[in-house]
C-alpha cells in the first residue's frame, strides 16, 4: 500500500522520537521512557496547555504510533486522537504506583483495556 507524504513524515517523526527515547538516560538522569516523565506532557496535551510542548509532541507521537500499530485493540469507528489520549492518560493516572514503568507498555495496556477485541 502506497503511503502519502504526511504519513511518511509521521513515520519519520515517530521513528526519531522512538530512537531518542530508547537511548535511555543518555541526555539526563531521569528515565525518559517512564510514565512519570511523559505524563505531564500528555496531561497538557489534553488541556491544550502550551507548556511542555516537547513532551506533548512525544506523547502524541507515541500514542498515535502505538494505536496505529496495535493489533490487539479494536476501537469503534471514528475514535478521535483526543479520545485515545484521554483513555491513555486516565488509565495511567489511575495507577500511580506504576508511574516508573515504561509509558509505551502502559499506553498499550490502556488501549487494550478500553477497546478489547472479541476473538
Amino acid at each position: 500500500m502506497l503511503r502519502s507524504r504526511p504519513t511518511l513524515r509521521l513515520y519519520r517523526i515517530v521513528l526519531i522520537t522512538a530512537l531518542i527515547l530508547s537511548s535511555g538516560s543518555a541526555f539526563a538522569e531521569e528515565d525518559t521512557t517512564s510514565a512519570n516523565y511523559l505524563m505531564p506532557g500528555c496531561r497538557n496535551l489534553l488541556t491544550e496547555n502550551n507548556s511542555r510542548t516537547y513532551l506533548q509532541g512525544v506523547c502524541a507521537g507515541l500514542v498515535s504510533a502505538l494505536f496505529y500499530m496495535s493489533v490487539d485493540t479494536c476501537p469503534p469507528a471514528g475514535v478521535t486522537r483526543a479520545k485515545i489520549n484521554r483513555v491513555v492518560v486516565q488509565y495511567i493516572a489511575s495507577r500511580p504506583a506504576r508511574m516508573q514503568e515504561d509509558f509505551k507498555d502502559l499506553a498499550l495496556e490502556a488501549m487494550k483495556a478500553a477497546w478489547p477485541c472479541k476473538h
